[in-house]
């Protein structure tokens, strides 16, 4: 790493997430020389009965660390029982959060929405912004929250309104599509909102509001201008 890269950490509710939000956003950071790491909570599937759970974690635990090393991030699964997040105390999360934030000391941080209809998302939300409390000596400057298509969308609470976009290059998101492939037994069928198709779809869009071909958007959960010397 140069001297001005930074550490970045992706905390993922759920195995895939981390790429359906900011996939072409950590590509960027990645061609930009940053470190990035992810924190996975859950490689469950325990909202699709009949599925097999050691097969399906095990499945889904192979997928998360192929992308890992696709980015050549560092990697963590934790081992939180999916959409049951809220079964469990909501401190273990936090402290989940806390000790990758102490270990990998980003400065930048995306996590999920708390507008989100998942209440897994919302709960990560909840501790991301729990465990990135500025407080002295703490490294995290900028807390960024994505977009999941088909959960953000049907929140019922406040809607998720993006203030912060990053530009996606061809290389970005020629990545992200990639990322994605490795992720192909979590995709849908076009007209899914998660669907490759309706996701192009969504960069394009993000892009357009912005006067650019392609990009991601993310609403801005906290920045801390660190003071000179």
């Amino acid at each position: 790493m140069n001297s001005t890269s930074r550490s970045v950490l992706a905390v993922a509710a759920h195995a895939d997430d981390e790429i359906l939000g900011a996939g072409g956003t950590l590509a960027e950071h990645v061609h930009a020389g940053d470190r990035v790491h992810l924190l996975v909570l859950s490689a469950s599937a325990t909202s699709r009965p009949g599925e097999h759970q050691d097969a399906v974690r095990s499945h889904r635990a192979t997928c998360v660390r192929k992308v890992a090393d696709f980015y050549g991030a560092d990697l963590e699964i934790a081992d939180f029982a999916d959409n049951a997040f809220d079964t469990v105390p909501r401190l273990d999360i936090t402290q989940t959060v806390e000790a990758a934030v102490a270990c990998w000391q980003p400065q930048v941080v995306y996590t999920h929405s708390a507008a989100d209809l998942s209440l897994d998302h919302r709960i990560t939300a909840e501790a991301v912004a729990a465990a990135t409390r500025p407080q002295p000596g703490a490294t995290v400057t900028t807390v960024l929250a994505w977009e999941i298509r088909s959960a953000t969308e049907w929140g019922t609470g406040i809607p998720f309104r993006p203030t912060w976009f990053q530009p996606l290059t061809d290389h970005a998101v020629a990545v992200k599509n990639q990322a994605l492939q490795l992720y192909a037994s979590e995709m849908r069928a076009w007209p899914h909102t998660r669907s490759t198709r309706a996701l192009q779809s969504a960069a394009h869009l993000r892009g357009a509001q912005i006067g650019v071909e392609a990009a991601e958007a993310f609403e801005l959960v906290r920045h801390t201008v660190i003071p000179p010397g």
